[in-house]
């Protein structure tokens, strides 16, 4: 199907663009279709050589955590047949129909190096070329760089070790002793999947998570998360979440698991730290099937050595410690980004002050669904383009007679 999608070769070394859109993920392809739709004429850079290139290169067993229903860029559906919450594959397939569906212009194998002002219009240097365009918007990823923690003793560790985006299959591991660092929502959901395929797994987590579940009771969880997270106060949504976690776990202190100390909605405010949705892990860590341990304190050899003094022999550590956005070196110069990294502008309005025409899509959300917030994000980074465009229309005009 990939072979369908329209590309565009590289041009001459300098090439002008009315919008650029950088990343062809879901954040990056909604913004793209939400332009083209107001008549931006529109170009993807994607840096892989497809689309979806992070969901295809995640692991085998991997599904959305969000409902079909309320998981669809605009314009264009999944297939019932991909049922309530759709698998990798799936997924991938559906953005590639989506590509297809919009006929969007993209360029694989280019990857933005940095961003410059140039006048009134931004500068993007690329692995292929130099392009110049009114309007950018950076959809690269909130995944961007996997960050593998530095432990005493890494350096002479003879297990595998591995962060989670390296994770390909859980039956890679069937037999095998495996330690997975990190409770959030990857690795709750990688140490269900091992324990599903037979591994002998043990979790190291720093601080308790807060667990969920894609069902409550039969039924999608997400118009809950939607209703109660998105639109009651904050206090309010965590006790509301608290008294559901309760309702469908009960009491997981005496397997290791203590209620977290902030509930959902503060979690991720102050740490963007969604909560783990549960996908067999807690109903093996109450069979005995699986395990919590301690903090890793170092590596020593073909052991791993516990905060609390135990030392393990695993096969493999796989480590499920998160990614950074990976944007310092691409925009980091325009004072753009906060400390961690993430754009300062972005929740309520879709441009920062000092870098007009620069927008950023797919860098922030709520835990009720990322992907339901790509088109509303893509919609309003178009109607910021469209009041500009129009506010600059009867400026341009008369100088592009006097040229004539």
């Amino acid at each position: 199907m990939q072979e369908a999608v329209r590309t565009i070769a590289p041009g001459h070394k300098m090439e002008n663009h009315e919008v650029v859109v950088v990343g062809a993920g879901s954040a990056g392809l909604s913004s793209a279709a939400a332009l083209q739709g107001r008549r931006f004429q529109t170009l993807v850079l994607e840096g892989s050589g497809a689309v979806g290139a992070r969901w295809r290169s995640r692991y085998e067993e991997l599904r959305l955590n969000s409902w079909r229903a309320m998981s669809n860029l605009q314009g264009f559906r999944m297939p019932r047949s991909f049922g309530r919450y759709p698998r990798r594959d799936d997924f991938v397939a559906y953005l590639e129909g989506f590509v297809l569906h919009h006929q969007l212009s993209v360029r694989f194998n280019t990857r933005l190096l940095r961003i410059e002002r140039a006048g009134d219009t931004w500068l993007l240097q690329t692995s292929e070329c130099q392009l110049l365009a009114r309007y950018v918007v950076v959809a690269t990823g909130w995944d961007a760089v996997p960050v593998l923690p530095q432990w005493p003793g890494q350096e002479d560790f003879t297990a595998r070790l591995l962060h989670s985006s390296e994770f390909h299959t859980a039956k890679e591991y069937t037999g095998r002793r495996v330690l997975v660092v990190g409770a959030g929502n990857s690795g709750i959901d990688i140490a269900g999947h091992l324990v599903s395929a037979g591994a002998h797994v043990e979790l190291s987590m720093r601080t308790p998570p807060n667990l969920a579940k894609r069902d409550i009771f039969g039924l999608p969880g997400q118009p809950l998360l939607v209703l109660v997270a998105d639109h009651l106060p904050a206090r309010l949504s965590d006790i509301s979440f608290s008294m559901t976690q309760r309702l469908l776990f009960g009491d997981l202190a005496p397997f290791g698991l203590p209620r977290a100390k902030d509930g959902p909605y503060a979690n991720f405010h102050r740490r963007l730290r969604n909560p783990a949705i549960d996908d067999g892990f807690v109903a093996a860590l109450k069979r005995g099937k699986a395990k919590v341990v301690a903090q890793v304190e170092r590596l020593d050899g073909p052991t791993v050595l516990l905060a609390d003094g135990t030392r393990l022999c695993p096969d493999a550590v796989i480590c499920a410690t998160g990614y950074r956005r990976g944007l310092e070196d691409i925009v980091g110069h325009l004072g753009v980004l906060g400390a961690d990294g993430v754009p300062l502008a972005y929740e309520g309005t879709p441009e920062h002050p000092a870098a007009p025409r620069l927008y950023f899509a797919g860098m922030w959300g709520q835990f009720s669904g990322e992907i339901r917030l790509g088109p509303r994000h893509a919609r309003r980074i178009a109607r910021a383009a469209s009041r500009d465009r129009a506010s600059t229309a009867t400026v341009s005009s008369p100088s592009v007679k006097s040229q004539v």
